[in-house]
């Protein structure tokens, strides 16, 4: 399994318009990719402009194919902007 760890740091104040749009990016994801098996979005409680994304995929070409979709390219057309940074961890589940 390959899993990507995104932490974005947003405009001040737009975490509550940044939300719809990668809430719909992740459940679009998890719906109509089968290599997507996980996508959670989470609000860093210590910072209000700051959501991490947690995305586990079969490999890494199912990563790939997930960024040539259309909720990815809507995602990156409407949510992008308000991205100040953005931190990318590419990992591999590790098995016992």
């Amino acid at each position: 399994m390959f899993t990507i760890i995104v932490t974005f740091k947003l405009e001040p104040g737009s975490a509550s318009a940044f939300k719809p749009i990668i809430l719909e990016n992740a459940e679009a994801s998890v719906r109509d990719e089968p290599g997507c098996h996980q996508f959670q979005v989470l609000h860093d409680e210590s910072s209000p402009d700051t959501i991490i994304l947690y995305e586990v995929y079969d490999d890494e070409a199912a990563f790939e194919a997930h960024k040539q979709t259309p909720h990815f390219a809507k995602f990156d057309q409407t949510g992008k902007p308000m991205v100040t940074e953005a931190s990318i961890q590419r990992c591999v589940l590790m098995k016992a």
